[in-house]
């Protein structure tokens, strides 16, 4: 029994020395490595974090687009574009029972609610309901009316007599449908003089130029 005592004894004590020899061990080695840290901060200290941010900001060079700030030198196209408003156009051409004759001149006149700039005209026959020609019935299909005019002279042609109208089809480049009343041309009797072929075209609403 007590050889057993005496061996537990030794075993406590050599555990006990390993024990606290690795304990003075480890806490000598940590000691060391404090001691060399320090050192190397005394010799090189580390550098600040926000001087590590300005040392690359500086560093970095900056390409600015040119094309960002460069302005544009050209003039943006502005045309003028054709007045397309409703002219609420009303044809007034009203000649008299006896209708109009060939060779006279008759105004052919409207009202608008706005400046009439240009028209496109036809003749008709009422009734084949086909479109007369312009050389023909001396009605220019495309007429430009001149500034503060509001009527467009027009000369009968040498046309078939016989019952006519007059189409409005475009006014100020705005496609419309207007249409006179139906009328008679008459061919100029002849052997008329001058005169008298002059008083026939004012009896009927016209002149003879």
């Amino acid at each position: 029994m007590k050889n057993w005592m005496r061996i537990f004894l030794l075993c406590s004590f050599l555990i006990g020395s390993t024990v606290f020899f690795a304990y003075q061990s480890l806490n000598q080695f940590n000691n060391a490595l404090d001691n060399l840290s320090a050192s190397y901060t005394a010799v090189q200290p580390l550098p600040n974090t926000t001087e590590i941010t300005s040392l690359i900001s500086s560093s970095t060079p900056v390409e600015t687009d040119s094309s960002v700030f460069s302005t544009s030198s050209t003039t943006p196209d502005i045309s003028v574009a054709q007045d397309n408003t409703d002219p609420n156009f009303q044809l007034i051409f009203k000649p008299n029972k006896e209708g109009v004759y060939i060779g006279c001149t008759y105004q052919i006149s409207w009202l608008a609610s706005t400046t009439i700039k240009s028209l496109e005209t036809t003749l008709v026959d009422a009734g084949t309901r086909k479109p007369t020609g312009p050389v023909a019935s001396g009605l220019a299909k495309e007429n430009n009316i001149e500034a503060n005019s509001q009527g467009l002279k027009w000369k009968v042609g040498v046309v078939w007599p016989g019952e006519y109208f007059i189409s409005i089809s475009n006014v100020n480049g705005v496609a419309i449908n207007e249409k006179s009343r139906v009328f008679t041309i008459n061919e100029m009797p002849r052997g008329l003089e001058d005169e008298e072929q002059k008083n026939l075209c004012e009896e009927t609403g016209g002149n003879l130029f």
